[in-house]
């Protein structure tokens, strides 16, 4: 009989009971282009940091598992949430090679999957054709806001 060591599963339950939340499972790190205030090309603004996507004024994903070289993240989304409370989430991302006004751009791939590897298998998008490649709509082309005036 072959036995595992207890270790990384007894510290990942203490982190879990003390922290009051599951453990994370982040496959590779955040993008650093993809982290923090945006707008897309709608007028929506967001907040994006390793652990949470928050589109704002009341959407909030939990970042559970960056997947940088396939370019998506796969998310829980909030229970609070207006719609789909609870289920899982996948964001594609694509970086524009010649940016301009726009850096990269996004796509909820799967934002009702029933389970984490539910959103994991879901379909790749058409990432090559951004302005129908997301479920036949255009990827959400974001920028950095400006930062407030002094």
């Amino acid at each position: 009989m072959r036995c595992m060591p207890l270790f990384p599963i007894v510290v990942s339950l203490v982190s879990w009971t003390c922290t009051g939340s599951p453990p994370r499972f982040v496959e590779e790190s955040a993008p650093t282009l993809m982290l923090g205030e945006f707008v897309d090309d709608y007028g929506t603004q967001y907040t994006i940091q390793a652990d949470q996507w928050i589109q704002h004024p009341n959407a909030r994903y939990h970042l559970r598992a960056w997947h940088a070289r396939d370019q998506f993240v796969v998310a829980q989304n909030d229970s609070g949430n207006p719609s789909e409370g609870g289920l899982w989430t996948r964001i594609d991302w694509i970086v524009f090679e010649d940016p301009g006004e726009y850096e990269w751009a996004f796509c909820y791939a799967a934002y009702q999957a029933q389970t984490r590897e539910d959103a994991l298998t879901v379909a790749p998008t058409q990432r090559d054709t951004p302005r129908t490649g997301c479920n036949g709509f255009p990827f959400s082309r974001m920028k950095h806001m400006a930062p407030p005036d002094p």
